[in-house]
């Protein structure tokens, strides 16, 4: 019994992580404060409303979490209910929840309105905070959300005032232009990447030049300290004999052709590579003689 109980146990704290892992993937993705002549409810209304975004990439079921507003000390709190199957968002799936205070209306109804500056959170089953988001109302144009989405000059993703609203959908409703039809754009006739491509070849080739010059002058420094580090361990009457130009004399360019001249006859043996073949005129040669070519007789007995 005991183990059963244990397993039961186990079970359901798993399907409380994996409920809590799957709600992290959920967000505030946008916000209509002021909603005059946009959007309408089921019935018919223009109220304020929160967009709540699964970005993941499995089903989310947010029955039992949290949707609340703080101003100051005050805050109401709307629990999303369990029993609605509308409650599921599927993988990148959009849900609606209208900030009318009639929660009596239907599950996507909260009991708390948008009309004053706050702070918006969606909170788990324990009450933590999954997304927040903080909004003022003075600074809202009528008509228009705030959301999450990229900028366009650096990239980068943020909570800011859209250009209109986007329900149930992206927020990125401008299309971005691709980096190469905006180098088109600014360079039609290819002038300015010709130059460009030619400039980094051949500052690259300046480069190589450089660095191939630096590094056999390393090395020729390299050898002339071997070199004298040699001809100062010489004895004083050896070093005097060596010139200090380094050039070789005329006498030593001789001396070492000679050993070079040396080492090779020694390599091989001399032999003469002429060939003489001397025509013979004989009328016998015991080679054709037919002697050779008979078999002996078999003895007879």
């Amino acid at each position: 019994m005991m183990k059963r109980l244990l397993f039961l146990l186990g079970i359901a704290l798993l399907c409380a992580e994996g409920y809590a892992q799957g709600l992290k993937d959920i967000r505030i993705n946008e916000v209509l404060v002021d909603n005059r002549n946009s959007y309408i409810d089921d019935h018919g209304n223009h109220v304020g409303w929160v967009e709540l975004h699964n970005t993941g990439y499995s089903n989310v079921n947010i029955g039992g979490a949290y949707l609340t507003v703080r101003r100051g000390d005050a805050a109401r709190t709307y629990r999303i209910p369990k029993n609605d199957a509308r409650t599921l968002i599927p993988p990148q799936g959009y849900v609606i929840f209208f900030a009318d205070s009639s929660s009596n209306r239907g599950t996507f109804h909260t009991n708390f309105v948008l009309d004053e500056t706050g702070y918006l959170a969606f909170l788990d089953q324990g009450r933590n905070v999954v997304d927040s988001v903080v909004y003022d109302v003075a600074a809202q144009s009528p008509d228009v959300s705030i959301g999450w989405t990229d900028d366009l000059e650096t990239g980068e993703e943020r909570f800011r005032q859209l250009t209109g609203i986007t329900p149930l959908q992206a927020n990125e409703i401008e299309e971005r232009m691709p980096a190469s039809e905006k180098f088109f754009l600014r360079d039609p006739s290819g002038a300015v990447m010709a130059i460009t491509a030619m400039s980094v070849v051949f500052s690259a080739l300046v480069l190589l030049y450089l660095i191939f010059k630096n590094v056999g002058r390393g090395m020729t420094r390299m050898m002339r300290a071997k070199e004298q580090k040699v001809v100062a361990a010489m004895p004083e009457e050896v070093r005097s004999t060596i010139d200090p130009s380094g050039q070789l004399l005329g006498e030593e360019i001789a001396a070492i052709a000679i050993a070079l001249r040396r080492y090779e006859e020694d390599l091989h043996d001399i032999e003469s590579h002429v060939l003489t073949i001397n025509r013979v005129a004989r009328a016998y040669s015991p080679w054709s003689s037919k002697i050779y070519g008979l078999n002996n007789q078999p003895l007879r007995k």
